[in-house]
């Protein structure tokens, strides 16, 4: 059980993405209490402004600290940590970006990082969100955005949206000669997290309550 007495590792995303991570924390760890916080009222992030998504993630970051004893919180949205990139806080984890890479994320990241080399999509996160369940349907669809976006002329890129890497095996059964990377791969390996119980424990918090929803996270972690 969830109490404000059990140290906790935060996960803040817009949606199902997140999945990527916490599953990820999960095969390494297989312990710990976590709390995923999926803020579905304002799915998907890339369409908001700048200024408010800085300061609405702020909020949820304070709203979680005062409800629980958060020990680690991991934005684990690429483009949320866009528009957090300037803060430098050893309690907030953010995915890091590259120069040298080639990032594939929405409008928002790349809106953010002008500098480094992102190729944006403005929908695919959310058809993802929407029909996670069917394969069939996302190849298709994501077919359709790798040629728009001529993703197969590329030698290599990284998935700059942790809803891309939900459906990473698509890409790289469409893209058999590129090389993709997950952007959340780097983020893991720097977290600094010791569970202390050996049972694992997810709590899953909305911005929007949905019954629907909840068993549709519970089944991407597989329970």
């Amino acid at each position: 059980m969830l109490t404000k007495q059990k140290p906790s590792l935060a996960i803040i995303d817009s949606g199902i993405g997140g999945i990527a991570v916490l599953n990820k924390l999960i095969q390494k760890y297989h312990a710990g209490n976590y709390i995923y916080y999926a803020d579905n009222l304002y799915m998907p992030y890339g369409k908001l402004d700048k200024k408010f998504l800085l300061q609405h993630i702020l909020n949820i970051i304070n709203e979680l600290k005062q409800q629980y004893l958060v020990d680690k919180i991991i934005i684990a949205c690429n483009t949320a940590s866009s528009v957090l990139y300037n803060l430098h806080t050893p309690d907030i984890y953010i995915m890091n970006f590259d120069k040298d890479k080639t990032y594939f994320a929405t409008a928002l990241t790349k809106k953010c990082l002008k500098n480094y080399n992102v190729i944006a999509d403005s929908t695919l996160a959310k058809q993802i969100e929407d029909n996670i369940f069917d394969k069939k349907l996302l190849e298709k669809i994501i077919k359709i955005h790798i040629n728009k976006a001529k993703l197969d002329k590329l030698d290599s890129f990284v998935l700059a949206c942790t809803h891309y890497e939900l459906v990473e095996d698509i890409f790289k059964k469409l893209l058999k000669n590129t090389k993709i990377l997950s952007n959340s791969s780097s983020l893991i390996d720097k977290i600094d997290y010791s569970p202390q119980e050996k049972d694992l424990f997810v709590h899953f918090m909305l911005s929007k309550p949905s019954l629907s929803y909840y068993n549709k996270l519970n089944r991407l972690i597989g329970r």
